[in-house]
């Protein structure tokens, strides 16, 4: 065969190639360019969203959005994080492209991206859903590092399930997979400011009372110390108090899933200077202690703050005593800064008890510990 046949049928087969390329080509607008938005059409939806489902090898998560809040599916719908669903369902819809990866399903495994169902994969599948759209986005999510320069964003490897191409991008996606970590733990919010006195019963009867006079006295006082000895400990003591105002959950059941009757633990009464009444009763089962809590709203507990009457003095001058007041003024904490008002403590009762109605909350070991302690724990011998 002559040269010039043989290099016109390889400039024929050349241009079959290119021929077959371009025309299996997406077009070049389809094709996602780096720094677009992986779901480019999620934010506008973001306040439609209904549902998120977060999808591992060993555990589902269900977060529905019920009349009131959040709510946890797989924790007998108790109240979710706010947050940390706000972070989940803006952080997919912000997710910029950085680069293409493999399209090889052998290599998936490198980045993270297996199917949840395969042996060993550690991959995280997240579907978020409206009223009218079950799948508004669904993402495997990998492998996650720290995004160079801006710590707080970060690099992972994600792909969609009906698409072999898998991308790195960089976002911000906190993806907890376990239903307690989705959970609103914060049980109790108060100041120690407000607490007037603190009284422990425990099953065996014995009694520990801790009390202060003013909101503004910074130690709370132990009764009833036996002759000989005296407060080992300033902090404990304290720690007491500071433990029950500022509670957080493990774990969460209905009440009636806990017997409280035959492993009774301690009983508390936490009583404010602004009227409010906390009462917390706590049981073991199942290695944890549970706790129930109510709160009720006592005008007689409001204690109101009278100026000492001041003794006269011919000798001072009128300038004096305008120093000397002014002095006092500035040194005594304002009762109202420290306290609520008898509206805002109602309010407060009725929010608490509307979320704690019917719960039982298992609490961090460490925690009850703190506020159970027995008389001998806080004394020690002068």
């Amino acid at each position: 065969m002559k040269s010039k046949t043989l290099g016109l049928l390889a400039g024929m087969t050349i241009a079959g190639v290119l021929l077959a390329v371009f025309a299996n080509r997406e077009p070049a607008s389809s094709i996602p360019q780096s720094g677009e938005l992986l779901f480019p059409e999620m934010m506008s939806v973001v306040n439609d969203v209904n549902e998120v489902v977060i999808e591992t090898k060993e555990e589902t998560v269900t977060l529905v959005r019920g009349e009131q809040t959040w709510e946890v599916a797989g924790k007998a719908h108790y109240p979710a994080d706010v947050e940390k669903v706000k972070q989940v369902i803006v952080g997919l819809a912000d997710l910029h492209l950085l680069e293409p990866k493999t399209k090889n399903p052998e290599l998936y495994e490198r980045l993270g991206l297996q199917d949840k169902d395969q042996e060993g994969s550690l991959s995280k599948t997240v579907t978020v859903k409206t009223a009218d759209n079950p799948e508004v986005a669904t993402l495997v999510i990998g492998n996650q590092r720290p995004a160079k320069g801006n710590l707080r964003m970060s690099d992972i490897y994600v792909r969609k399930p009906d698409d072999p191409q898998t991308w790195l991008v960089i976002g911000n996606v906190p993806i907890e997979t376990m239903p307690g970590e989705w959970l609103d733990k914060e049980v109790t919010a108060l100041t120690t400011k407000r607490v007037r006195q603190v009284t422990v019963t425990h099953p065996q009867g014995e009694t520990l009372h801790l009390s202060k006079a003013k909101p503004e006295d910074l130690d709370f006082q132990l009764d009833s110390i036996p002759p000989g000895f005296k407060i080992s400990s300033n902090f404990n003591v304290n720690n007491v108090v500071g433990t029950l105002v500022q509670l957080s959950l493990e774990d969460v059941k209905p009440q009636d899933d806990i017997d409280f009757e035959d492993n009774p633990g301690v009983s508390v009464v936490l009583e404010t200077f602004d009227g409010l009444r906390l009462r917390v009763h706590t049981a073991k089962q199942d290695t944890h202690v549970w706790a129930t809590f109510s709160a009720e709203f006592d005008t007689a507990l409001i204690q109101t703050s009278e100026p000492e009457p001041q003794q006269e003095d011919s000798q001072k001058t009128d300038d004096e005593g305008e120093k000397g007041n002014k002095e006092t003024d500035e040194e005594m904490p304002k009762l109202a800064s420290l306290l609520n008002t008898p509206e805002d403590v109602e309010k407060e009762v009725a929010a608490l008890n509307q979320r704690v109605k019917d719960w039982a909350y298992a609490l961090p070991s460490f925690r009850v510990d703190n506020f159970s302690k027995l008389k001998k724990d806080l004394i020690s011998k002068e």
